[in-house]
């Protein structure tokens, strides 16, 4: 029975030693059609997402008692009124009751309060509603910061997998001064992280200077200088895209690795925001924030899959990755065990929540295919090609 079980084992490890070349495009394939799908939707609504009233700004209008006893009624007749409005209902969690319907539109408040009162018939007291108003200008600018934020978990999770992964002291040396620059453009007002910036940016390339041998790596260490001193003279923010190329660039020569893992936690994130777009879901900064937790998500079984496969010597490579992959599906499937039921069968969950649940289920699922397909592969073919047993 035992050697049973170790043929199918081999059968198996040779069909994918057989296909995982081919398997490692399907992911790549989903990533450009998906890519494909953000322009088209940019090309029509000129962002990435679509944004609810705390990312747009507009009124939101929370009805309760007897304001709510003929909702259906009343939906139908405000978005006669008023063109882009959206309800939520708020039920208990146990009995399911409708306790309170959430009414958000871009209209001012007087307006969508008008609105209300005339089709009930009565005034809106604070017994019976609250209203929540948010300006247009204070929501661009907290959506603006939610972008550099998660622009900025990128740039240090890709640095931070490159320390861990990367063989050259000298390229993580430039890393690091470039990834901090690129966190001070973002930031620019920050005093704080200018002052830490040059400290440990200009450290960082001198080390890279002392650590140089030959031509090509002397090369590498003035271009790099060169675009942290343009940056500190004349701090733009278009400096942005060369400093993150060059990391990129530098990431896939030095550490094929670091790249796999930054392609994986880019596919994941890009793949759920396509679905969300296509749904025609509006995010709330909630659901900015779940794409956030979902690159830590990502991340985790990645580093598992690299450090196993890599840094282990006990086994075949296709022992170690099946290994990883048992202990990583796991890890996966566990989060999803926690997060679908909530998102199918809890009702009574505020929307933001059930975009985070949502996301991250999304996400997930495109991390299995990402990491096991993906970057597996990748890890193999560069075991293989680095004689790593």
């Amino acid at each position: 029975m035992a050697e049973e079980t170790k043929t199918e084992a081999k059968n198996k490890i040779s069909w994918y030693d057989k296909y995982y070349k081919i398997l490692l495009f399907i992911p790549i394939v989903i990533l450009i059609i998906a890519l494909a799908y953000l322009a088209f939707f940019f090309s029509q609504h000129h962002d990435l997402i679509l944004k609810d009233v705390s990312l747009s700004g507009g009124t939101t209008i929370t009805l309760e008692g007897k304001a709510i006893e003929n909702l259906e009624a009343l939906e139908a007749a405000l978005k006669q009124k008023f063109s882009d409005i959206n309800f939520r209902k708020l039920t208990d969690l146990n009995s399911g009751k409708l306790i309170a319907v959430i009414i958000e539109s871009p209209a001012s408040p007087e307006e969508l309060k008008k609105g209300i009162e005339d089709y009930l018939g009565f005034k809106l007291t604070g017994e019976n509603s609250s209203i929540e108003f948010t300006g247009p200008t204070l929501s661009s600018s907290f959506y603006l910061e939610l972008l550099k934020i998660l622009f900025l978990a990128f740039i240090l999770m890709g640095l931070v997998v490159f320390l861990i992964f990367g063989e050259s002291k000298r390229t993580k040396a430039i890393a690091i001064s470039l990834s901090l620059m690129a966190v001070k453009l973002t930031f620019p007002t920050r005093t704080f992280l200018g002052a830490l910036t040059i400290l440990l940016g200009i450290s960082a390339l001198i080390y890279s200077f002392v650590k140089s041998k030959g031509k090509k790596q002397y090369i590498y260490s003035v271009l790099s200088s060169l675009i942290f001193i343009v940056s500190l003279i004349f701090p733009v923010y278009y400096l942005l895209f060369p400093i993150v190329l060059i990391l990129l660039v530098m990431y896939f020569i030095e550490s094929v690795p670091s790249i796999a893992v930054i392609f994986a936690a880019f596919s994941d994130v890009i793949f759920a925001l396509a679905i969300i777009d296509f749904f025609g879901i509006k995010l709330s900064s909630a659901g900015i924030a779940a794409f956030l937790m979902l690159i830590g998500y990502s991340v985790d079984t990645d580093i598992l899959l690299t450090t196993r496969a890599l840094r282990k010597k006990e086994g075949s490579l296709n022992e170690r990755i099946y290994g990883a992959f048992k202990t990583g599906i796991l890890m996966t499937i566990t989060a999803l065990v926690a997060v679908l039921p909530v998102f199918f069968l809890v009702t009574g969950l505020p929307e933001s929540f059930r975009q985070i649940f949502l996301i991250l289920a999304l996400g997930l699922f495109a991390d299995i295919a990402n990491t096991w397909l993906t970057n597996a592969g990748i890890i193999k073919w560069y075991c293989i090609r680095k004689k790593i047993e």
